[in-house]
This record gives C-alpha cells, structure tokens and sequence, in this order.
C-alpha cells in the first residue's frame, strides 16, 4: 500500500514532485489534490519540506493514471494496493480490442514572447524537459523578425497588464510563428478581457514562475477537445448572443395571453439561463490548467445549445405570430 512505500529504506532513490509529475504523467496540481483528498501515495518529505518520491509510487501513480484515463474514479481506485492496481489495468486491457496503449508524450515546440517567458531561455532548465524553444522575444514589436518561420506548436504570450485590445497583437504572433494554438499568460487582467479572449479560442493563465506548470499548461492548450459539437450548431466559436436579457424578458411577457401555450415563455427563460450561465462558466475560477481548458469547452458548449435554442424561438415566434425579441419596443428601449 502506500503508506508503506513511504517508510522504504534511504538507499532507494527519491524523487521531487516535478519529475514524478512527468515520470507517471500527473500533472502536478493534480497530483497534489489525489494527495489531499485521496492519498494515493504517501511521499517521502526533505528536511525542508519537499515532498519526495520512490520509483514504487511512481509507479503506483501511473497505474492510478492509466486507470483515470480508461473511466475509473478516482475515488474507487486510490485505497487498492499496487498489485490490485497491476491486475486491474491488466484485466481492463485484455477486456479492450483492440489494446491501444497511450500515446507517448511528444516533444512540445513553443514559440515565447515577453520579457519574462525570454529570459526563462537563457536559464538552464529554464522550461520543462518536453518543451523546444523554436523562437523567442522579449518586445511584441520584434514579432515579425524574431518569429518568423518558427514553425511552432504553440505560441505562449506574455501580456504582464491585460488593459487594451490584445487581438490584434496576438494574431501578429500566430501569423508570424505558425501557430495553430496560443496560451496568454497574464498577471492582472478584467474579467471581461479574459472571457473575450476564450470566446476567440485563445487560452488563457495567470503568469507562472514554476516549469512544471507551464508546461501542464502547454499540454491543456494542445489537447484535442473532447465536447463533439452537433453539425446543426455550427463549427469554430459559437454566434454571440442575439438577445439581452430585456429583450427576452420583454418576449415572455409579449407572449403572455396571447398564444395557448406556454412554449414562447419557456424557451425565454431557458434562453436567459443559458446566458447566465455561460458567462459564468467563462468566469469560473479553475484549479488548474486542466480544468481551464474545461470550463472554456464548457462555455462553448452552452453557447452552442443558446444558439440553437434562437433558433428554435424564432419558429416559435413566426408559427404564433409574436414579434421576435428585439423587434419589441420595451425592450429596445431597455437594451
């Protein structure tokens, strides 16, 4: 179990949370909360604090993973012994045709701009061990130069201050290396930004010092996303919202006595709990890169069903004879 693998003797070597990280392929803020709330492994802990690792709870860890990955809580997992654990994943691939092992972890080219993400560069282990450092620099108007034909994976952008239009200056960045994806790492920045920059498909982080987590970050940006989008909904970002919230309040009340059933009704409140939600979904405060990137396909998601859910409100306003929401009167007056 692993309680024991802690108490193992000191001639065994002893590894720091990173490289477990990368070692079993936990993230590392991942590993920390299976720690917390599961204790998936007991570690080891340095005179000064550190939590340190043994090549048997590594293992145990990335047999934890590989399990995760195929569907199993982590809850009815993180008690089992190492060789429960062996026997399990054993017996879940042979149940599996065919056997797919996971796919190895790829080198990462990256593309940096910003002083701080530069000067990582000219550190020794300044980036995690899967990350290539194809092009860097330190001030956005020498994008063009320093960039070009970068052929990069993933452009990660340092804008310190979030307080102006960055579009403009991140499509500079894209163009120039050839990235498909782009990671913004901000230290302050309104809410209103971050929620305009996901909406763009752009992901976005807080400013991190740690290597591990910058390059847990990288790997969120460049997982495929697993939210299948219906072909009614449309592919890229979803539309922005048609209506305001008065709009479709005013249409409720529009329809009220009017039409026998409550349909119209319905479909406004359904479509202002949408919105709701999808502003909050893209406001969501994340615990880590992971679950970044899920609130943003969380958010497009919901914004997918609200479009589709417009739709279908016109047809119910063209079929009873209703004014469409923004065609209301009141409700031009209050948006």
């Amino acid at each position: 179990m692993s309680s024991d693998l802690a108490t193992e003797g000191a001639s065994e070597p002893l590894y720091r949370i990173g490289v477990a990280a990368r070692l079993s392929g936990v993230p590392v803020q991942t590993l920390r909360v299976w720690e917390r709330r599961y204790r998936v492994v007991g570690p080891n802990m340095s005179p000064r604090g550190q939590r340190l690792y043994s090549s048997p709870e590594i293992k145990r860890l990335a047999l934890i993973k590989q399990l995760v990955d195929l569907g199993n809580p982590i809850g009815n997992i993180a008690r089992l012994s190492t060789e429960a654990l062996t026997a399990m994943l054993a017996a879940e691939r042979s149940h599996s045709s065919p056997v797919v092992d996971a796919e190895p972890l790829k080198e990462v080219k990256v593309a940096l701009v910003g002083p701080a993400l530069s000067a990582r560069c000219l550190q020794p282990a300044g980036f995690g061990s899967l990350f290539r450092v194809v092009a860097h620099c330190a001030r956005p108007e020498d994008v063009e130069r320093k960039l070009s034909h970068a052929d990069a994976d993933l452009a990660m952008i340092e804008l310190a201050t979030l307080s102006a239009e960055p579009m403009d200056a991140i499509e500079r960045v894209k163009q120039a290396c050839g990235a498909e994806e782009v990671l913004v790492l901000y230290r302050f920045a309104p809410s209103k930004l971050i929620r305009q920059l996901r909406a763009a498909g752009h992901h976005v982080a807080r400013m991190t010092s740690d290597a591990d987590e910058l390059e847990a970050l990288c790997r969120a940006a460049l997982k495929p996303r697993p939210f299948a989008q219906d072909d009614a909904a449309g592919d890229g970002e979803p539309p922005p919202a048609r209506y305001t919230e008065a709009q479709l309040a005013a249409f409720a009340g529009a329809a009220a006595g009017r039409v026998y059933c409550e349909c119209p009704r319905h479909l406004a409140e359904l479509l202002m709990s949408l919105g709701s939600f999808e502003r909050y979904s893209g406001e969501c405060a994340s615990r880590s890169p992971e679950d970044a990137l899920f609130h943003l396909e969380l958010q497009q998601s919901t914004g997918f069903a609200r479009a589709l859910l417009e739709n279908a409100l016109q047809r119910v306003a063209q079929h009873e004879g209703l004014p469409l929401p923004d065609d209301i009167p009141e409700a031009r007056n209050a948006a």
